[in-house]
């Protein structure tokens, strides 16, 4: 199977094409130089030219705070892009695989969210990824996948952040009033390239098994990683940003058991295979 990864360069992009080279299928790594998805004709033209069986869209404009700043270079890559590629995949019967995020939910309750639940993303960055949802659908054969608070070998995220401050740092002040579930890109892939070989279309929900706090995530690394750091709870308005975060962000899986899709598995079982992934590193 020849599938088109976007994004090739980043977290999740990178541990897709390792997925998908494991089971002998045929990836192609795709970033900003091979083309530009805001630029309707070179993605067409790039994509018409491969015929891939499927599109796994990885790339995204992910700097959830600096997007604040910068609203129309988020919408052209995460929604304009978005429509670049469902198009592109339509056109030649092409399956597509879109990532989107716990940010399009408004981030309320304690409950966990369903697919249907409503929407009401906080930031420009989760506005994007709704609208880059909708423009996923204009391709028939398409997966949407919301995910959370990733993190992988192949890029910078919380994991490696708060183990790089734990060298110099006795203490450090962490959210303690946002949950979500971690989500590890090696799990995450193998989920994704299952998919891409169904016809099981449709909205899906994928992350690490457990939800948690930042500050518990935090305590669980040090834990793990054997640091002595300690970690100080506090809550976001203590610890303001400029893009709103969303304070519930639990996501049902029921959808990927309807779907006989299996679950990923404890995000602390995740962070320990992290942690050796990092070693070896």
């Amino acid at each position: 199977m020849k599938v088109l990864v976007t994004g090739a360069n980043g977290q999740l992009g990178y541990d897709v094409i390792k997925r998908l080279n494991a089971l002998g299928d045929e990836p192609v790594g795709a970033d900003r130089e091979e083309f530009d998805i805001t630029d309707g004709k070179a993605t067409e033209d790039y994509i018409t030219a491969l015929r891939p069986d499927a599109i796994v869209h990885c790339a995204a404009y992910t700097a959830v705070d600096k997007a604040e700043d910068d609203r129309d270079t988020c919408r052209k890559v995460n929604v304009d892009g978005t429509r670049n590629i469902a198009l592109a995949c339509e056109k030649i019967g092409a399956k597509l695989v879109y990532i989107s995020s716990d940010y399009v939910f408004g981030g309320s309750g304690t409950q966990p969210l369903e697919i249907d639940a409503p929407k009401d993303p906080q930031n420009i960055y989760g506005i994007t990824k709704l609208g880059g949802e909708e423009e996923a659908k204009k391709c028939q054969k398409h997966f949407i996948v919301r995910t959370s608070w990733v993190f992988g070998i192949n890029g910078g995220n919380f994991v490696k952040t708060m183990l790089r401050l734990a060298g110099s740092h006795e203490k450090l002040t962490v959210v303690d009033d946002q949950t979500g579930s971690p989500t590890y890109t090696p799990d995450i892939a193998r989920l994704i390239c299952d998919m891409i070989k169904t016809e099981k279309y449709g909205t899906y929900h994928a992350s690490n098994e457990g939800y948690c706090t930042w500050a518990e995530f935090a305590k669980e690394i040090m834990r793990q990683a054997e640091k002595t750091t300690k970690i100080i709870p506090c809550t976001t308005a203590e610890y303001p940003a400029k893009a709103k975060r969303p304070e519930n962000s639990r996501l049902s899986k029921k959808c990927l058991d309807d779907a006989g899709f299996d679950r990923l598995p404890p995000w602390q079982d995740a962070l320990a295979r992290f942690l050796k992934e990092l070693d070896l590193a």
